[in-house]
């Protein structure tokens, strides 16, 4: 080992050039940039120690080359869980449970050949529509034990991945303006005296888009009766084990304030004379005083379906986009939804909606051509 005094662009400083020797193990280090000699020599004694129990930066880091995927799994988990809300969370453990987990769960890292997980994910295309987010997450997984030297390469990089089957008569996106007028009669006039509740936020998901977690988040504070606004602070999550809890909004631009129209109001006013929770920080929508499960609203708007034969076939997020479809068919400018929809960002607005957008384009190309010339 040797510590000498070496000049710089920046001045004269200390350097140290040694081996660090553990065994077989010897490694060459070189570092400068100590004020002294004694400094130098300190931090070169220090290193040694640790390279002696395997904690230095130079020793050659290895992991066990026996490593199988639910052990990874488990690495990798303590570190996600962490990194993630606890919504995404349990998705996530949900897809490695149900679809990565009891077919590769035993496999050692180092014996996943590209062969058998082409096969995999080939089965995965046939079994079910949603395969990339399943093979997404195995593949984030992959790459991890490439970052842990487990092994060289993710055999990912090896396999093609299929394209996602187009569906043959894949079930309808929303509502036309006649199916939505439909709808709404029988909300107004049947739906109404059966279930309340249930009615009411209905129509307020049909007339503002909300996303359904912000619809079960809201509380009577967030209403202003005396000027017709709903403001969108917070959202409902959905925790582990069916819990749920209260959450920042998707997004910076998902908080938002909404317009709603006289009769809306009226129908919001009516309801909170009718239900016993409505106090300022009482939820709109609630099962005894607690906030709904997520999948209630979609059960109730089977339940119009089955009942009256409109929506059939709809989710509360195809709601949704029969609010965005209606509001840009109707002259709204794309601008205008994303901001009543709080979308991050135009692009979204234009990449969901993209058949009404690409309508509105075929009619703007038009425009010209009706000028005299």
């Amino acid at each position: 080992m040797k510590v000498q005094q070496i000049e710089t662009s920046k001045g004269k400083t200390w350097e140290v050039d040694g081996y660090l020797i553990n065994g077989g193990h010897k490694v060459r280090v070189k570092k400068r940039g100590f004020d002294s000699k004694r400094t130098a020599q300190q931090w070169f004694n220090h290193e040694t120690v640790l390279f002696d129990n395997g904690e230095s930066k130079y020793n050659k880091k290895t992991t066990p080359n026996n490593m199988t995927v639910k052990e990874l799994y488990d690495i990798w988990l303590e570190t996600y869980q962490h990194s993630v809300e606890e919504s995404t969370l349990g998705k996530t453990m949900t897809i490695f449970r149900l679809h990565v987990l009891p077919t590769w769960r035993d496999t050692l890292l180092t014996d996943i050949k590209p062969l058998d997980l082409q096969r995999y994910i080939n089965t995965l295309q046939r079994d079910m529509q949603m395969y990339k987010k399943v093979t997404g997450y195995f593949r984030r997984l992959l790459d991890v034990a490439v970052k842990m030297d487990v092994i060289a390469v993710n055999p990912f990089t090896k396999i093609d991945l299929p394209r996602e089957r187009k569906v043959i008569n894949k079930p309808k996106q929303f509502m036309d303006v006649d199916e939505f007028k439909a709808f709404v009669d029988v909300l107004d006039n049947q739906y109404s005296q059966i279930n309340q509740q249930a009615y009411t936020l209905l129509r307020l998901g049909a007339f503002t888009g909300m996303r359904t977690e912000e619809l079960l988040a809201l509380q009577w504070r967030h209403i202003d009766f005396d000027n017709g606004y709903v403001s969108i602070t917070q959202a409902l999550g959905r925790g582990l084990g069916g819990s749920t809890y209260i959450k920042e909004p998707k997004s910076r631009t998902s908080k938002r304030t909404l317009k709603i129209d006289n009769k809306m109001l009226f129908v919001m006013s009516s309801w909170y004379d009718t239900t016993k929770y409505n106090g300022d920080d009482n939820f709109v929508f609630t099962h005894g005083g607690n906030t709904l499960q997520p999948l209630r609203p979609n059960k109730w708007l089977h339940d119009v379906s089955d009942r009256y034969g409109v929506a059939v076939g709809l989710s509360m997020h195809k709601l949704r986009h029969t609010w965005a479809t209606l509001a840009l068919d109707q002259g709204a400018t794309v601008k205008q939804v994303q901001t009543y929809l709080g979308h991050a960002d135009a692009s979204i607005t234009l990449n969901v909606y993209s058949d009404i957008t690409k309508r509105a384009s075929d009619e703007a190309g038009n425009i010209l051509s009706k000028i005299s010339i």
